[in-house]
């Protein structure tokens, strides 16, 4: 149920009551990004004072948000932005999900720039700012609530108001510069509200080994200067096949598998033939909590994944492929919540050891949480839909009916 034409979107936009507020969604940035802003497209359609229209960039991310918003119990509008031919020239000769969204965005600006609001989990859309005849009101809400310094970059400046999970990044962005108070609000984590109001196993996720064995998520990141997975990677699923005291669980970032050549990814994709080993790069599990919620031990680098891991404390080994003393980096606070490791060979003996050490980091790991989520059991997607209807308010037009 979605459009695939530039013209026949544009023509289902005019077709809109002018009375009506259009709040646009777009999901430009892959699907792992979809659960931190579908849930609240799906509060305000639910409300019904304003018309939601939903972006992607492909067909594949249209039936993937489909796929979701039917889980989420709604079915909406989708509409895939065009791809200008060269850029599909351009990244097919470097395959990079990332480089499609700047022309996908220049070549959709006449129905982005329709909407009174534009809500986005990137932030490469602010480009929009600097093109004539922009409406919308921009509106950032980050996709995860981690520590690195990629979640506060300059571009932050450029959006209207940013909508942060918990008091961790408001008050780190305000300290920053990126924002002003009132233009920064909390509603808690979205992503996780969404995954527990579906009634997941009561928040502990699915069972996805048939054995009692303690499993282990191994979450690396695809940024290169930082992420574990080619230094400690091949060692330690290696070792932890070979230990066979755990479950492996191997869910690296979705776009590390961009980083992968082919040969790289069969082999590890034979290596979830195993017993007591999954290996996803990329399917709707690596993105939708089923892991996180799942794992007993989480083993990682720089992911903000981790916070989604300790919003129910758990041991936690974290891989410094640097060797840098990182100890009172703000932009790794998180690996105060667990033991780090600089050397690959001393790896598994940190995973053996690491529920019992658990205990010294779980306090932390629950303060952080508090701090980076804001208050448990929120309705986080029902407090972003109703900040992005007060900012419709603001920029109502003297035509515009906006109620609710």
């Amino acid at each position: 149920m979605f459009a695939t034409t530039f013209d026949g979107a544009i023509r289902g936009l005019d077709r809109e009551a002018a009375g009506r507020a259009r709040i646009g969604f777009l999901f430009i940035g892959g699907a792992h990004h979809m659960l931190h802003l579908a849930p609240v497209a799906v509060e305000l359609e639910r409300r019904r004072w304003a018309s939601v229209h939903l972006f992607v960039g492909c067909a594949d991310d249209a039936s993937a948000l489909e796929q979701l918003l039917g889980r989420l119990g709604v079915r909406m509008a989708i509409t895939v932005l065009p791809t200008p031919g060269w850029a599909k020239v351009a990244a097919a000769m470097k395959p990079s999900w990332s480089a499609l969204k700047l022309p996908r965005i220049l070549a959709g600006r006449r129905m982005l720039s329709d909407m009174d609001v534009l809500v986005t989990a990137e932030r490469t859309s602010t480009i929009l700012k600097r093109l004539p005849g922009l409406r919308p009101a921009l509106v950032h809400i980050p996709h995860g609530a981690g520590d690195r310094a990629q979640g506060f970059e300059p571009r932050i400046r450029q959006f209207d108001h940013v909508i942060v999970a918990g008091q961790k990044d408001r008050d780190r962005m305000i300290a920053a510069g990126l924002v002003s108070p009132e233009r920064c609000s909390i509603s808690g984590y979205i992503k996780l509200a969404a995954v527990l109001a579906s009634g997941v196993n009561a928040g502990k996720g699915p069972r996805l080994f048939d054995n009692d064995r303690p499993t282990i998520l191994y979450n690396p990141h695809f940024a290169p200067d930082l992420s574990s997975w080619h230094l400690f990677g091949a060692r330690l699923v290696a070792e932890v096949v070979a230990d066979g005291g755990f479950n492996l669980i191997v869910a690296p970032h979705v776009r590390l598998r961009e980083r992968l050549s082919e040969p790289e990814q069969a082999a590890l994709r034979r290596l979830g033939e195993q017993e007591g080993v999954i290996v996803d790069l990329g399917s709707e599990r690596s993105t939708d909590m089923t892991y996180t919620l799942a794992a007993d031990i989480y083993v990682g680098d720089v992911s903000s994944q981790v916070y989604e891991f300790v919003h129910r404390p758990r041991p936690c080994v974290f891989l410094n492929a640097t060797g840098s003393d990182r100890t009172n980096d703000p932009n790794f606070s998180f690996w105060n919540f667990g033991e780090i490791v600089d050397d690959p060979a001393g790896t598994l003996a940190a995973i053996r050891q690491a529920r019992a050490r658990h205990p010294q980091h779980a306090p932390l790991q629950a303060r952080a949480v508090d701090r980076a989520f804001g208050p448990r059991g929120t309705n986080a997607p029902a407090n972003a839909a109703s900040v992005i209807h007060g900012i419709v308010r603001q920029r109502r037009r003297p035509n515009l009916a906006v109620t609710g």
